[in-house]
């Protein structure tokens, strides 16, 4: 028995051993294959989505994604899987990135999403050198609204985060000219270069002494600081460049590659005489008055362009001019300008505004109205005057003045800048409130217009204005007001006249037997109203015989000039309507 036990137990081990042989494969295959069975069941009822990065296609770690039931994030593979739905949307964020909501439905099995970036980075430099811009403002710009913006660092860099799509990136610096970039599709970096646009000067007179001027070129202007220092932004090397001062002769220059400019401006005294259309269209008239100003201390003339007539006198490419017929092309003043500057003779075009009786007719809706009959308002004479609120008659007296500065004319001078003062003025309709306010605005505004349009051009602008508004505070009903005048002009020409002051006027029963005091004490006190003016006034004074009181010879007329010495002032103008002066009055060239 002892054998047959032992053979027994063997066998016994035998197959147990078999059997846990055949347990420990088919446990782990079981295993396996309930895994597999499932990990089918629970994906079948899963959406994959793999997130990316539309530019790149790097996969997006940690992007999250928003659904009903609740939130899940990418893993580092940019994927994540999240309950199939049987219709709906997912919403797709992720930091940097433009959010995305993607539709989905019970067939969706896997998807990929692409988030656009919406970080651009890049440096700013200086153009030509490659030097870092610190301080640069970048900002993103889409339908004129800024979206995003940054500031570069120390060595130029910046980043912009929320950058939409199509963009354009907007680069500034008080330093440099403002440069635009549209970013391409999935763009992430941008580099700029900058180009420098300020001039920096210094303005001195010839004893170095600063000067409060103004700098300008075409659409850009700056004023001098008290110290003589200006920066100008916005220009380019090669630029034209306008520098003026009442009181000094004007010059130009051209911007250097390095932007730094020093300039001294040279002191301007005018001593003008007035010289009418038809001698200046005379070759032989016309010399014999440029003798006179060779032979004598004048060193300017007066030359009208436009009169009161309304005519122009030159063939003008404006063409409003041509279409209301007003050119009568009697003079050439390129030419004329150009021989007048070879004698040293400095240049004044005079152009009459308002009393403008040729537009009046030929545009009635400019013109100002006879409230009682609906027709053109007339003087006693029956004159039309265009209406000096509307700005289409602003516009075509300063396209005239802009061109004359084009010919040459170192300084353009208005005259009739005003409301009119003789007629039926109770019928006089402007078809807006005739009030002191509104008549200075619209004065004022006229020549601010004018000398904006100027700045761009060597050409000074001077205003005539009646010699009674160096006293009257107000406006005198026609608009002139003097410091609302000054503002606006380089030249402020008073006519101070004595034969058109008033009986009584200055405490004068007849103000015109005492050319000296009108003149004097007119002018002193202007100066006294606007004493930071002082460079600014120039008079015209009466080289002729009119109204009560003695005739005008040489002594009434040099009394005048010394009046205008004795006020604290240098320059003066001399008004004869038929362009006749007494020699004897003057003082000889060069004395």
């Amino acid at each position: 028995m002892y054998p047959s036990s032992r053979l027994n137990r063997r066998g016994q081990r035998r197959r147990l051993s078999w059997k846990i042989s055949l347990a420990s494969v088919l446990i782990p295959l079981l295993l396996v294959l309930g895994t597999a069975v499932y990990q089918l069941w629970w994906h079948d009822d899963q959406l994959e989505l793999l997130v990316v990065d539309r530019g790149t296609g790097r996969p997006i770690v940690g992007a999250t994604v928003e659904m009903p039931s609740g939130v899940l994030q990418t893993d580092r593979e940019g994927r994540v899987r999240v309950p199939r739905l049987t219709e709906g949307s997912l919403r797709i964020v992720a930091p940097d990135y433009d959010a995305v909501v993607v539709s989905v439905n019970r067939e969706t099995r896997r998807l990929r999403v692409p988030l656009r970036s919406n970080v651009v980075q890049g440096s700013v430099v200086r153009n030509g050198d490659g030097q870092p811009i610190p301080g640069a403002t970048i900002r993103a710009v889409r339908d004129g609204v800024t979206l995003a913006s940054a500031v570069t660092d120390a060595t130029g860099h910046y980043v912009l985060r929320g950058v939409p799509e199509g963009a354009e990136l907007v680069a500034e610096h008080m330093e440099y000219a403002t440069a635009r970039v549209t970013l391409g599709t999935d763009q992430s970096v941008a580099d700029l270069a900058l180009r420098p646009d300020v001039l920096r000067g210094v303005i001195r007179d010839l004893q170095g002494q600063p000067v409060a001027a103004i700098v300008a070129t075409t659409g850009i202007w700056t004023r001098v600081a008290e110290d003589g220092t200006f920066q100008l932004k916005g220009v380019a090397p090669g630029q034209q460049v306008f520098v003026k001062a009442p009181g000094y002769r004007a010059t130009s220059l051209i911007v250097p590659e390095n932007f730094q400019v020093q300039v001294t401006l040279e002191p301007l005294v005018v001593r003008a005489i007035y010289i009418n259309v038809l001698v200046a269209s005379k070759p032989e008239a016309l010399e014999k008055r440029l003798q006179l100003v060779d032979r004598t201390e004048l060193n300017a003339v007066v030359i009208d362009l436009k009169d009161s007539t309304g005519h122009v006198y030159y063939d003008t490419q404006v063409a409003l001019a041509h279409e209301i017929g007003a050119v009568r092309p009697i003079l050439q003043p390129r030419e004329l300008v150009s021989g007048l500057k070879a004698r040293g003779i400095y240049t004044i075009a005079r152009i009459v505004v308002f009393e403008d009786p040729i537009l009046a007719e030929a545009r009635p809706e400019w013109a100002i109205r006879d409230r009682t009959t609906g027709q053109a308002w007339r003087t006693w004479n029956g004159v039309a005057w265009v209406n000096a609120y509307r700005r289409e008659v602003w516009q075509y007296n300063v396209a005239l003045a802009v061109e004359a500065a084009g010919f040459g004319f170192d300084e353009i001078q208005f005259d009739y800048i005003r409301f009119p003062t003789d007629g039926p003025l109770q019928k006089a309709d402007y078809g807006v409130s005739h009030t002191a306010e509104n008549r200075m605005a619209a004065i004022g505004g006229f020549l601010q217009t004018a000398y904006e349009a100027l700045l761009p051009t060597p050409a000074y602008l001077a205003a005539d204005i009646f010699g009674l508004t160096m006293w009257e505070l107000s406006d005198s009903g026609i608009g002139q007001n003097l410091e609302v005048v000054v503002e606006h002009v380089d030249y402020v020409c008073p006519m101070l006249y004595p034969s058109h002051f008033w009986a009584g006027s200055l405490g004068f029963e007849v103000p015109n037997d005492h050319p000296y005091e009108v003149i004097r004490w007119s002018l002193e006190n202007g100066l006294t109203r606007v004493p930071t003016a002082k460079q600014k006034f120039r008079a015209w004074l009466q080289d002729f015989s009119y109204g009560p009181g003695k005739p005008y010879g040489q002594e009434e007329v040099r009394a005048q000039i010394q009046a205008v010495y004795d006020a604290g002032l240098e320059s003066w103008m001399l008004w004869n309507a038929d362009s006749v002066y007494q020699e004897e009055a003057l003082e000889p060239a060069g004395g």
